[in-house]
């Protein structure tokens, strides 16, 4: 593969810091990887730029409803998350890979190894497959947790700029589809098209069977909310916010004695 994806991060204002640790996990396990290659997905960005006009409301509660189909959503990149194609043309990106993500991972694996041992051509859209049931009603900071077919499909998804079923995934598709049409790839002409990521690369706790993760999904909730500060894969996360706060300390001394020295 002649080309290094772009990687597209859902961000959230109440979760920055979760954005800026997983961005930091992404660079810290990749040789790779540069900052460059990381875009955020910002809500407020893209209506600027006339991209995204979907209108919500937020309730007392801080609870988002979609005023389109009149339900409940968790994050402001639930529905932008659909763009990211539409960014990735913008951004001159006409084949290969590109991959978005939550901003509630934690890479502890370099993610290029993800793309080149699992990228599949013949494939529209690449994602973990899935069969989540969750018993609880609330997440996070009290978001109400929906069910819905293929629940967390969409938290990490590997779309080939080369499908042509990719090219549906318009500024006007996205603003007027419901919900559950974009979060069940309706937008995809057969199921056939939808391949497997392994299960390692979106690891839920006491969910994810198996291997030891390569990225790990706080769905239900991550430490930088104070109500899961104990939450499965805490001490990792802790870990990699130690890690991105000296990388920032290291970065501002260097500036300050440049500084210093011209």
């Amino acid at each position: 593969m002649d080309y290094w994806p772009k990687i597209y991060i859902g961000h959230d204002n109440r979760e920055d810091i979760a954005y800026e640790v997983c961005q930091s996990s992404l660079l810290t396990s990749s040789s790779l990887l540069l900052e460059e290659d990381i875009v955020p997905v910002k809500h407020q960005t893209l209506r600027n730029e006339g991209l995204f006009n979907r209108a919500w409301r937020i309730d007392e509660k801080g609870q988002y409803w979609d005023e389109l189909d009149g339900k409940p959503f968790s994050t402001e990149f639930s529905f932008t998350r659909f763009l990211v194609p539409e960014m990735a043309r913008r951004d001159g990106i006409k084949k290969g890979p590109v991959i978005f993500v939550d901003c509630d991972f934690l890479f502890l694996e370099d993610v290029y190894s993800m793309v080149m041992n699992h990228f599949d051509p013949s494939k529209a859209v690449q994602v973990v497959k899935f069969n989540f049931n969750t018993t609880s009603t609330t997440k996070m900071d009290n978001k109400i947790q929906s069910s819905y077919p293929m629940k967390l499909w969409s938290s990490l998804m590997m779309f080939n700029m080369g499908h042509p079923d990719n090219l549906k995934l318009t500024p006007e598709m996205v603003n007027s589809a419901t919900g559950s049409f974009l979060h069940g790839f309706g937008w995809i002409s057969s199921p056939d098209l939808i391949g497997e990521i392994p299960p390692q690369w979106n690891y839920v706790a006491g969910v994810t069977q198996g291997d030891e993760p390569a990225a790990i999904h706080y769905t239900e909730g991550g430490p930088w909310f104070p109500e899961y500060k104990e939450c499965p894969f805490a001490n990792e996360w802790y870990r990699a916010l130690i890690t991105y706060f000296y990388d920032i300390t290291t970065c501002l001394e260097t500036c300050h004695s440049t500084t210093m020295d011209s």
